[in-house]
């Protein structure tokens, strides 16, 4: 069945912040954290900022601190996360949009690189559909590893993770009803699986990038 789908991506474009780095900072101030943890997903996030490692092995060594809690825990941790932090720091822009896209009845994706686990309460709050994010790895028992399962869902993968998803549930991406927001370059194999296509505060990447594109809205979103 074809399906109006509205694809997001997360931070930057429906926050303002990088999330993760807001996460492990919130779950030190839970307790969840040693300042050990902490200071090695510090370290590894500056090595990833100077491009001495990759998105994947950063994105791991800050989650490291999630070996051997449960998924009940982080999940209470996770809701207290969007309760505290990420819910008041949706942008007004962001809302509107969210709340239009459930009234039409279309299908909500969070297409992002953010891990997905702390963004599963968008689901009942927001009519979200699916977090489409990378994935923490858990073991038979639900307790969290410390790894990534998979790759992180940036650039390329958030199509063909879209892909799985559709698999899995049987449908069609309408694309002439279809909308995809997206903040970064790395979002644009996002932004070109749909005829409506909104840069949320570009930069001149993304913008050089979508020159060549039908449908694109340039949206300025204050926070």
């Amino acid at each position: 069945m074809r399906k109006a789908l509205a694809l997001f991506d997360f931070d930057g474009t429906l926050i303002p912040f990088d999330s993760i780095v807001r996460f492990c900072l919130f779950a030190r101030a839970k307790g969840l954290c040693t300042p050990a943890r902490l200071r090695k997903g510090a370290w590894a996030a500056v090595c990833y900022k100077l491009r001495l490692t990759t998105a994947l092995r950063s994105k791991t060594a800050a989650l490291s601190f999630l070996a051997g809690h449960s998924k009940q825990e982080i999940s209470a941790l996770s809701k207290a996360f969007y309760d505290e932090i990420l819910a008041p720091a949706l942008r007004p822009k962001a809302k509107e949009a969210l709340i239009r896209h459930r009234k039409n009845g279309d299908t909500i994706l969070f297409i992002t690189a953010s891990p997905s686990f702390y963004l599963e309460p968008f689901k009942e709050a927001w009519g979200v559909t699916e977090i489409i994010g990378t994935r923490a790895d858990v073991d038979p028992s639900g307790i969290f590893t410390g790894l990534i399962g998979g790759e992180n869902c940036r650039g390329l993968e958030k199509p063909l993770r879209l892909a799985e998803y559709l698999a899995a549930t049987g449908d069609r991406l309408d694309y002439d009803r279809s909308w995809a927001y997206g903040d970064s370059e790395s979002d644009m194999p996002m932004l070109e699986l749909c005829a409506n296509r909104v840069a949320v505060n570009p930069g001149l990447r993304l913008r050089r990038k979508l020159r060549h594109l039908e449908g694109v809205t340039i949206a300025r979103w204050t926070d």
